[in-house]
């Protein structure tokens, strides 16, 4: 890779809606009539729906999110997308790389910084799956998810009740969950900022005395190390109180995807129920395309050749995903 070109790392999920009684809609109909109603929006009124996902919220910074554009490719039966985050607070200084100098942006005027990802839906089951870029300062999945659910309920078109983002595993939460027989060890790192929310998530004591513990000494971040017993040595006594708490993190992680991205790390080391041992990991367990794309202009990926390039990857972990 030259300074020219970047990686660009890729996670997939599946976006599920559950309709209002008597729509008799898949999950493909309700996305298309939200992608619809943004293009729409877009070419009648010549504008974007922006929803803030931190409307209402006292002393927090809005999250305001847009799709900025959605165009179908009818022969791959795939969407190609881009959501915008707009940058809210502080916002970046320009630098001149000849002499160092900074200079402000302190003349926007109606202009506003924004930060975007790329993702690409396929429409081709019933069940919509979605190819999302990462990008850590910019729009994730859950904000997609946010997103396609407000545009779906009944604060606009009325169609759905709820929309789901199933985030794609190597191991999938529910064989885990399935097999679990006892915890060898696990690793739990999140700031502490996030405790707030996982408290009222993942119900029980252990994460409430993580955030009392935050609390009291303010780190950065804050990272449990937990051993119960070396891999590769039996016993007949299983730690039940270990074995309830994982099962809770999981379930939490499987009902909402904001967990997953609330966590820094979760690391489980387990065995079966088949006595066999094996190792989850909440972050690098994640399915991923990972690909290099050249720049269009200075910090500006050439979002043709991306699509082309993470396209074909798609396409063949589809063939395998759908047998």
């Amino acid at each position: 890779m030259n300074d020219k070109n970047t990686k660009v790392k890729f996670n997939l999920f599946n976006l599920e809606f559950v309709p209002y009684e008597g729509k008799f809609k898949s999950s493909k109909s309700i996305l298309v009539e939200c992608i619809n109603k943004i293009n729409n929006e877009k070419t009648i009124n010549h504008k974007a729906i922006v929803i803030d996902r931190h409307e209402n919220r006292v002393n927090e910074l809005p999250r305001s999110l847009f799709i900025s554009s959605a165009a179908y490719n009818i022969k791959e039966r795939k969407y190609k997308c881009r959501i915008a985050l707009i940058r809210e607070g502080k916002i970046p200084t320009l630098v001149n790389k000849d002499n160092y100098t900074i200079t402000s942006f302190d003349k926007l005027g109606k202009h506003a910084i924004a930060e975007v990802t790329n993702f690409y839906i396929d429409v081709d089951g019933e069940l919509p799956v979605v190819c999302c870029e990462f990008n850590s300062n910019g729009p994730r999945i859950n904000d997609i998810e946010y997103y396609f659910r407000q545009i779906s309920s009944f604060k606009m078109l009325r169609i759905s009740k709820s929309c789901k983002a199933s985030i794609h595993m190597k191991m999938p939460v529910d064989d885990v969950l399935a097999s679990l027989a006892d915890v060898l060890k696990f690793e739990i790192k999140a700031k502490p900022n996030r405790l707030n929310y996982l408290t009222r998530e993942v119900k029980g004591a252990f994460i409430g005395n993580m955030n009392s513990l935050a609390n009291t000494i303010e780190p950065k971040s804050i990272k449990i190390d937990a051993f119960f017993r070396d891999r590769g040595k039996s016993t007949n006594k299983k730690n039940m109180k270990a074995i309830s708490f994982v099962k809770k993190v999981l379930t939490a992680v499987q009902k909402d995807s904001k967990i997953a991205e609330d966590i820094d790390d979760f690391t489980l080391e387990f065995e079966k129920k088949d006595g066999t041992e094996e190792v989850f990991q909440l972050l690098k367990g994640k399915v991923e395309i990972e690909t290099e794309c050249s720049f269009k202009s200075a910090g500006n990926l050439d979002t043709k050749e991306l699509y082309t390039k993470v396209a074909e990857e798609f396409n063949n972990y589809l063939k395998k995903f759908n047998g």
